[in-house]
């Protein structure tokens, strides 16, 4: 079991970029993953799919998911958390999502939460989150949470901090959290378990060589793809 720290996470991806495999197939990579799990847990009895997305490439990652589960005959529904996508491959995804007509929802447009009884992806924040959730972010975690459905969370629930397992009080509380390539060490801490519910790890193609020591003190400088 492999556990990485977000700044040892965000250098395994760098060097995955260099070696060849770029951002934008490990978002790819990570959508399709977490769609393929999803398929086999949850899918199957879930009338419609919402999936809350953030700014980040943590939402990248959502509209990939959208995309995919959309072509799969799932009905979906993209909830946009904190309005438009601020990285290039995010807004590339959303892009591939409109072109299948994903309908796109703001958080004031849900219904009350009681009256969902689907299936919800939370792909807000990830590793890059820290501290406490955004006005918007925590409205949408606590319809999240106030939802009767199973709610799988994309690498981490949303509000909850990576490296140390500190939780927002409203952060997300998935019944399945999807770590993308490793187990960060929130996946494992006891303050955290709460909101993880069940982690499952998932490969998104970071051949082995990139991964960084376990061990090895964490990287002061480098490029961080912030979920």
């Amino acid at each position: 079991m492999r556990t990485l720290t977000s700044r040892q996470m965000a250098e395994a991806e760098r060097r995955a970029d260099e070696a060849g495999v770029s951002y934008r197939q490990l978002m790819e990579n990570a959508g399709a993953a977490a769609v393929r799990l999803i398929q086999r847990r949850g899918l199957p009895t879930a009338k419609e799919t919402l999936i809350f997305v953030g700014s980040g490439n943590n939402g990248g990652d959502g509209y990939v998911a959208a995309r995919l589960l959309a072509k799969a005959g799932a009905q979906v529904r993209l909830v946009l958390v904190e309005g438009e996508p601020r990285t290039e491959i995010s807004r590339c995804n959303r892009q591939r999502a409109q072109q299948l007509h994903i309908p796109e929802l703001k958080p004031e447009a849900l219904p009350a939460p009681s009256l969902f009884e689907g299936l919800i992806v939370d792909a807000i924040y990830g590793t890059g989150f820290h501290g406490t959730l955004r006005e918007n972010a925590r409205q949408a975690a606590r319809w999240i949470n106030a939802a009767p459905a199973a709610v799988f969370a994309l690498d981490l629930p949303s509000g909850v901090g990576a490296d140390t397992g500190e939780s927002d009080p409203d952060a997300v509380r998935a019944d399945v959290t999807i770590a993308f390539d490793s187990f960060k060490p929130a996946h494992q801490t006891t303050c955290a378990a709460p909101f993880c519910g069940e982690s499952v790890q998932v490969d998104i193609g970071i051949p082995e060589g990139c991964h960084p020591d376990e061990k090895a003190a964490p990287f002061e400088k480098q490029e961080r793809r912030t979920r």
